[in-house]
């Protein structure tokens, strides 16, 4: 027994054990100092003199997080569910949102003055874009579609030339500098791995290729996300996500950006439609395919539930026409490094301050007066100096944004 303790004792009065209780008691001290401002506060002394603690090795690059949030199986269960009408009903009755975006993105392929090759729309639907692209634009189209079933019901341009192809979307089968431009309209906002599909993207691309697409925001049916949360809290004393995170507009730049994308173009879109009770909404919502398919998701909801979710729905939100839903779209081009890509010009080489601008109307007026009093003047020589003076400020200006190497310098 006497032997023991003095094996303990002498353990106790070992160096090494004694600086690592010092330092322990020195970082409690400062943990206990610094409890209100944070809990998780370690003394760098304590991390700087322990050799018992790992260090994290920041010559390596981080890694790339995937986010599994959304159950792809059941999303695609819910599209091939959707091609098949709900009740037997025609299909094409729940397009009338995915219809009128891909209007608009095959607009924004218009709006660019040059011809694309070899184009591939990610994640078709029942092609919703390809069917208002024409050839003076685009050659060849693939259309990519997670559903078959989708897939073989998709329209198609009868002015070029298309492929159908199964691709899931997280997981491109292009080649690398193969793609001329990818477009994509309310679909990728069901990936797990944006990032990831950013950067497959990139790589089959060529250079200065263009992508270009739309999905929906982080606003997107706010009101029927706030009624269920609140009639679920009331009825259950909590609440389950029933409506599918969707992507911010700083969230979907970033990534674009950190993909390495450049002259990036992001705009929002929102459209407000009427409907005369929630339960409409859902009913469409999932006709579109657009229903929950997060890993977190509630199986059922239960009557009382939605009832008191249709009526917390009316009384904050509803108006004359029913009841509203919100759906916010983000718009997005983003452009291949290249190059030929205009850069911007370099800090300092201005000549001419754009403060400069606002003077051009008032320099106009002040020649027009000068020049209505000349002929009532008997100075007529300092008339014209002064004209001449504003005159050559004028041209000055003009001069500096009518020159190409200049606008190019602003780009």
């Amino acid at each position: 027994m006497e032997t023991k303790m003095i094996l303990t004792k002498k353990l106790f009065q070992t160096e090494t054990f004694l600086r690592y209780f010092h330092n322990y008691i020195k970082s409690a001290k400062c943990l206990t100092q610094s409890k209100k401002k944070s809990r998780n506060v370690l003394h760098s002394d304590f991390f700087m003199t322990s050799n018992v603690l790992l260090h994290r090795n920041f010559t390596t690059k981080p890694q790339d997080i995937i986010m599994n949030v959304f159950d792809r199986k059941a999303k695609l269960l819910q599209r091939e569910r959707s091609a098949l009408g709900v009740n037997g009903e025609d299909v094409s009755v729940y397009d009338y949102i995915k219809d009128e975006f891909g209007y608009r993105t095959a607009e924004r392929i218009w709006d660019i003055k040059r011809n694309f090759g070899v184009v591939v729309d990610l994640g078709a639907g029942r092609g919703h874009v390809t069917k208002n692209l024409f050839r003076d634009r685009i050659d060849t189209i693939y259309q990519c579609e997670f559903s078959p079933s989708l897939l073989q019901q998709a329209a198609v341009s009868p002015e070029v030339t298309t492929h159908k192809m199964v691709v899931d979307e997280e997981c491109l089968p292009f080649k690398e500098n193969s793609i001329d431009m990818f477009v994509s309209s309310l679909s990728l906002h069901w990936v797990n791995d944006l990032p990831g599909c950013f950067k497959q993207i990139l790589y089959c691309l060529k250079n200065d290729g263009c992508l270009i697409g739309s999905m929906f925001g982080g606003e997107t049916l706010y009101q029927l996300r706030v009624s269920l949360q609140l009639a679920e809290m009331e009825r259950e004393g909590g609440f389950a996500p029933h409506i599918s995170p969707f992507t911010t507009v700083n969230d979907l730049g970033n990534l674009l950006t950190r993909a390495g994308f450049t002259l990036l173009t992001i705009d929002l879109d929102n459209i407000t439609i009427n409907y005369p009770s929630p339960f409409e909404l859902m009913y469409d919502l999932k006709g579109m395919a657009e229903n929950n398919c997060s890993w977190n998701r509630k199986p059922q909801l239960h009557r009382d539930t939605l009832l008191a979710a249709a009526s917390i729905y009316k009384e904050m939100y509803g108006n004359d026409k029913g009841i509203p839903a919100t759906f916010q779209v983000v718009n997005f081009i983003g452009w291949k490094p290249d190059p030929t890509q205009p850069k911007p010009a370099e800090r300092g080489s201005g000549q001419v301050s754009l403060k400069d601008l606002d003077k051009l109307d008032q320099l106009t007026k002040e020649i027009k007066n000068l020049t209505e009093d000349a002929g009532e003047t008997t100075q007529p020589d300092i008339i014209k100096t002064e004209t001449g003076k504003l005159e050559e400020q004028i041209k000055r200006i003009s001069k500096h944004y009518q020159d190409p190497e200049t606008k190019d310098k602003d780009k």
